[in-house]
């Protein structure tokens, strides 16, 4: 990549180097100089539903897709998210004597095309593709707005190192098992929501992102059909999937994740209604289950009550302290210190 991605072979192959330095695990935007502080704060809160810390660019460096912005970690998991992608951009080939290096490519949404070395592949929203970087690779973007990206050790997945790269330049189906698991595992790490914070749990999220990927390669068979009773579980499976996936959004609504699944409104509350519930009641179980979860972690101690409401998707304070205490039967304050330890 460029930047943190153009440092070759360095930022990916040190990741389990930095893991094991124990550094606590993180969030942050790599910015652009075209973004100003406070569009790069909104976005953030509308990923995140929170600010995190922006580092800009350094001056004639880029990142990759040539996007605007892109969320990263730290350690360096291998993961990054970058929104706001060029229509047309080309990835230099690895320099000579370098070591291998692949990426995984994943857009969001829209259509991407990959040419490399006279192979040419199409990508449709949420499908996959491996791609080594011991060529140039040229990508052409219609109506993508997010790109992610996985830099893989081939040390940790020898099977895209072999002759001929398994599953190299071939689309995954978004459907695929390991890639659907692949993608919500991403999703929790790239939003926080794993508590990695210590280099053991670091080094295992690595691990586990390149047995999901290598399972994803591996598996090039479309899911079997089901019975119609087996396609509508799985069906609201998937949505409760997307569902957790935006808690923290705001704008969080039964038309969003209808769009996302290509069905109507009303299908989705008949899914909903062989649970005898509503969508809406699922959305809020889940955000105070959310809450409930974040107000016992100790590594949430710093936060507000109002933080974490707002970090879960609350627009309106009084509203998550009613429907708190009626939840769980005491309110969120009283939740917090009981969770506090003990005076010694």
């Amino acid at each position: 990549m460029a930047t943190r991605a153009s440092a070759g072979v360095t930022a990916r192959a040190s990741a389990v180097s930095q893991a094991a330095s124990g550094e606590s695990f993180s969030l942050f935007w790599l910015v652009s100089g075209s973004m100003e502080r406070d569009e790069a704060q909104a976005l953030s809160r509308k990923v995140l539903g929170h600010a995190i810390e922006r580092q800009a660019m350094q001056a004639g460096r880029s990142l990759p897709f040539a996007a605007r912005c892109a969320l990263a970690t730290r350690p360096d998991l291998g993961l990054m998210c970058c929104f706001d992608p060029a229509a047309q951009w080309a990835w230099p080939r690895d320099l000579e004597g370098a070591a291998a290096r692949h990426v995984l490519i994943r857009p969001a949404e829209g259509r991407v095309v990959i040419e490399q070395g006279g192979k040419r592949i199409g990508l449709k929203a949420r499908e996959a593709a491996v791609v080594s970087l011991r060529h140039e690779t040229l990508f052409s973007l219609a109506q993508v707005s997010r790109v992610d990206l996985i830099m893989l050790d081939e040390t940790r997945l020898p099977m895209i190192g072999a002759a001929q790269g398994v599953g190299l330049m071939q689309p995954i189906p978004r459907l695929n098992r390991g890639l659907q698991v692949l993608a919500h595992y991403g999703a929790l790490l790239m939003r926080g929501l794993l508590p990695l914070h210590s280099a053991a749990l670091q080094d295992l999220a690595i691990g586990h992102v390149h047995d999901l990927v290598g399972a994803a390669l591996a598996d090039r068979s479309p899911p079997a059909p089901l019975p119609p009773g087996d396609r509508r579980s799985g069906r609201l499976m998937a949505i409760k999937a997307d569902i957790e996936a935006r808690l923290h959004r705001r704008d969080l609504g039964i038309d969003m994740i209808a769009g996302l699944h290509g069905i109507s409104p009303r299908a989705i509350q008949k899914l909903f209604e062989r649970e005898a519930r509503t969508f809406s009641d699922y959305v809020l179980e889940r955000r105070l289950e959310r809450a409930c979860h974040r107000l016992l972690a100790s590594e949430a101690r710093e936060l507000t009550i109002s933080a974490i409401a707002f970090e879960v998707g609350f627009g309106d304070l009084s509203y998550f302290n009613r429907s708190f205490r009626k939840r769980f039967g005491r309110s969120p304050s009283q939740v917090r210190a009981a969770a506090e330890p003990a005076a010694v």
